[in-house]
């Protein structure tokens, strides 16, 4: 029974030793296409935004929800300013990265996916008290 329970524990304590798996890009690649994605959304500009999307992402995410969340967006946060280095983490396949940004009326967590050894976004997510508040 001592031997099950050590190797159990073993088992789960190396799970968590497990190297985290990137996108195709690196860090700074990683930034700059935040970064341009961000710019994209000040500047209204659609194309920009969805420059480095995948296929389904831009399937999804037509001219008019990129409208309605720039609306969002500048209402709860205003424009884009800065953006800390991102930290990765791994998810389902995905190499998720968490950045802080600074916008002109409060930080804002994005987080923006990739597949593992991918280069195209296929996920955005934005999260702030204000967005929060303002969604309700």
């Amino acid at each position: 029974m001592r031997t099950k329970l050590f190797i159990l524990i073993l088992a789960v304590a190396l799970a968590g030793c497990r190297s985290t798996q990137p996108a195709a890009l690196s860090n700074d690649q990683v930034a700059q296409v935040t970064a341009n994605v961000l710019q994209a959304i000040d500047a209204g500009d659609y194309t920009a935004f969805t420059r480095d999307f995948s296929e389904p992402m831009k399937a999804a995410f037509t001219q008019e929800k990129f409208d309605q969340m720039r609306l969002m967006l500048q209402q709860a946060s205003g424009n884009y300013v800065s953006q800390s280095a991102p930290s990765l983490s791994n998810n389902q396949g995905y190499a998720v990265y968490h950045i802080v940004c600074k916008y002109e009326k409060e930080d804002v967590a994005v987080t923006i996916t990739f597949h593992v050894g991918g280069d195209k976004i296929e996920g955005l997510f934005f999260n702030s008290v204000n967005l929060v508040k303002l969604s309700k």
